[in-house]
């Protein structure tokens, strides 16, 4: 039986993953693509490849692909790799479902051709909202207190206090995308 702890994580994990969704299916096509801020190529840490696997040096070329880890679908595939991820806590294989499995991390990813559909990043939520419930249905107090392999980011940490960051960290990106469908989306009239 799980604890009281667990089943309070679970369902606030299960809440901003169904947010996450909402605000995907609600984000207009025509605002999908766009990004929601700019971003500092500076801050991008590693290389910027195109489509064609080829290095991208040139400060405009590179600029515009860097802008794509501020659009909605972006953000919205970091979220969940990185919920999907630490789930796992390097503790366990990790690999993301099809069609993400083989695809550029996150932070690699300005060379994807196209990007992630509406219906693949609500699938993609929709996975990891059971990836959620069958992890943590039976968890330990062993289990959470296991520390995280040197290999994750947070290494030596508790495996929980990373998955009770998600809760915050999912619903930081989901508000992101919110605010900025609402801020770009004309009032409707009231009557």
């Amino acid at each position: 039986m799980s604890s009281i702890w667990c089943a309070s994580v679970r369902q606030g994990l299960d809440e901003v993953v169904e947010l996450l969704a909402r605000v995907v299916r609600d984000c207009p096509e025509e605002l999908w693509r766009v990004p929601m801020w700019w971003v500092d190529p500076a801050e991008i840490i590693g290389e910027t490849r195109d489509v064609e696997g080829r290095l991208v040096s040139e400060p405009a070329e590179r600029e515009a692909l860097v802008q794509k880890w501020s659009t909605p679908w972006s953000v919205a595939w970091h979220t969940l790799e990185v919920l999907d991820y630490d789930l796992a806590g390097e503790l366990e294989a990790w690999a993301p479902p099809a069609p993400f499995t083989g695809s550029p991390h996150w932070r690699t990813f300005a060379g994807l051709r196209e990007p992630w559909s509406k219906i693949e990043i609500g699938q993609y939520a929709e996975y990891c909202r059971r990836r959620v419930q069958d992890t943590l249905a039976d968890l330990t107090e062993e289990q959470a207190a296991a520390p995280l392999p040197p290999g994750h980011r947070y290494g030596g940490r508790p495996y929980a206090s990373i998955v009770t960051s998600l809760v915050g960290h999912t619903t930081a990106h989901a508000t992101q995308i919110r605010q900025f469908v609402t801020a770009s989306t004309p009032a409707h009239p009231t009557n």
